[in-house]
């Protein structure tokens, strides 16, 4: 019997998330100032659940940068 052929599924970009403690860390300012900066949409971030938030590393990295945040 021939082997069976295996399904590949296409690839993604990998999300590079990282949490409120982790960007407020890089930005050196408070997970506070963070919350709120996702909150008022300054930086973007996904809510999980409702009370964490994820941030996407590219756009905090260009905000950081003093890019506009997309």
């Amino acid at each position: 019997m021939p082997p069976q052929a295996t399904r590949v599924r296409p690839s993604r970009p990998a999300l590079n998330l990282v949490s409120v403690a982790e960007a407020a860390a890089l930005l050196d300012r408070s997970p506070r100032t963070v919350r709120h900066l996702a909150a008022n949409g300054t930086i973007p971030a996904h809510r999980i659940g409702a009370r964490t938030w994820a941030i996407d590393r590219a756009s905090l990295d260009t905000y950081r940068h003093g890019g506009a945040a997309a």
